[in-house]
């Protein structure tokens, strides 16, 4: 039963692909975002079992996946809507490195909190007598906070990287639509 549900990460992976990219409006955003997810998974292992040492590794840890999709979706949007949020503050809106320190201290302080109130409630099945059960919670505990680091330390580049080189030509093309959506003369996004 749970090999059937590993195949459905699957569906789930394509339908936060493109929910990012429709949220974010952005292929390069969502196809980046996406990479950083998928990431978090040889990192966590290496801590899991190289540093940790732990071998217990069933399938029940590859249905992370499902957690990690949610959990790292939404630290992307909580720091993207930071950033598109700093654009508005008459003080800081022309200068770039205080855009992203607003967004970065407005996002870290809620990522951070909903990542380790999620890893803390993982690690509580580290008490269980339930081997499968224990290595999930230890698993599911390292990978939320791996995320948590990936997503927090990469995405303010990505972010800048894409405001300068993707959604300048966005403005420009025709064609495009794919990389990000276009502002209209009043101001409202299109696609």
């Amino acid at each position: 039963m749970v090999n059937g549900d590993v195949a459905y990460a699957a569906f789930s992976g394509l339908f936060v692909f493109l929910f990012i990219w429709y949220h974010l409006g952005s292929l390069f955003m969502a196809a980046i975002s996406m990479t950083m997810i998928l990431m978090s998974f040889p990192i966590s292992y290496l801590l899991y079992t190289g540093i940790f040492q732990i071998t217990m590794n069933t399938t029940l840890n590859q249905l992370t996946i499902f957690i990690v999709l949610g959990i790292a979706a939404d630290d992307i949007f909580v720091f993207c809507d930071a950033w598109r949020q700093s654009e508005f503050i008459p003080l800081i809106a022309n200068d770039e490195k205080r855009r992203m320190a607003y967004a970065f201290k407005r996002s870290f302080r809620a990522i951070a909190v909903t990542s380790s109130t999620t890893a803390v409630a993982f690690l509580a099945n580290a008490t269980s007598d339930i081997r499968p059960i224990r290595g999930f919670g230890i698993f599911a505990a390292i990978i939320v906070p791996v995320n948590f680091l990936i997503v927090i330390l990469i995405m303010p580049s990505v972010q800048v990287y894409h405001d300068r080189v993707f959604k300048q030509r966005c403005a420009y093309s025709k064609i495009c639509g794919c990389c990000c959506k276009k502002k209209s003369a009043d101001g409202e996004q299109q696609q």
